[in-house]
């Protein structure tokens, strides 16, 4: 399944999502590769939910060994962030070449503020919900990735010019 198939069955199911990442940085006007899509969800039970059909409808795992219903379970995704430091659930297609979905559990930058700076993109038929640049920014500042370093440049870029 390809990202704008599976974004558009996120935005078809009205899950509650903010696009972020490399796939985000492109649709802001900075043409870069990406291999999967990133996103930061509404952790309510009501929005878990609606997420976790579209996941399962499609065919999306968790690359861990656990159930992906575990999304869904607050303490257990804190017990992993203390133990783990982990910061993004992994899922991933059963196909070869699946894309790999990361939702990002311990954003940088919450939910409801993603939400209400995002900007809204048209992508074919739909208009989804893209991390603004300022929260891109934020977000990528302090990885310590080169490729991150490298798209807070073009943003600031971009930013500049709009």
């Amino acid at each position: 399944m390809s990202m704008f198939n599976l974004i558009n069955m996120l935005a078809e199911a009205k899950v509650e999502f903010v696009l972020v990442g490399g796939l985000a940085v492109a649709l802001h006007g900075y043409q870069r590769v990406t291999m999967d899509v990133d996103v930061v969800l509404a952790m309510d039970a009501d929005n878990l939910h609606k997420f976790l059909s579209v996941a399962k409808a499609s065919d999306l795992r968790p690359t861990m060994p656990v159930d992906l219903d575990a999304l869904a379970n607050p303490k257990l995704i804190e017990q992993w962030y203390q133990e783990k430091g982990m910061l993004a659930f992994s899922l991933r297609g059963s196909e070869a070449m699946a894309t790999v979905m990361d939702i990002l559990v311990r954003p940088v930058v919450s939910f409801d503020d993603l939400r209400r700076d995002a900007a809204m993109v048209k992508v074919g038929l739909i208009t989804i919900p893209v991390a603004s640049i300022e929260h891109l920014i934020e977000m990528k500042t302090g990885t310590g990735r080169s490729k991150d370093l490298i798209d807070i440049e073009e943003l600031r870029k971009i930013r500049v010019r709009k």
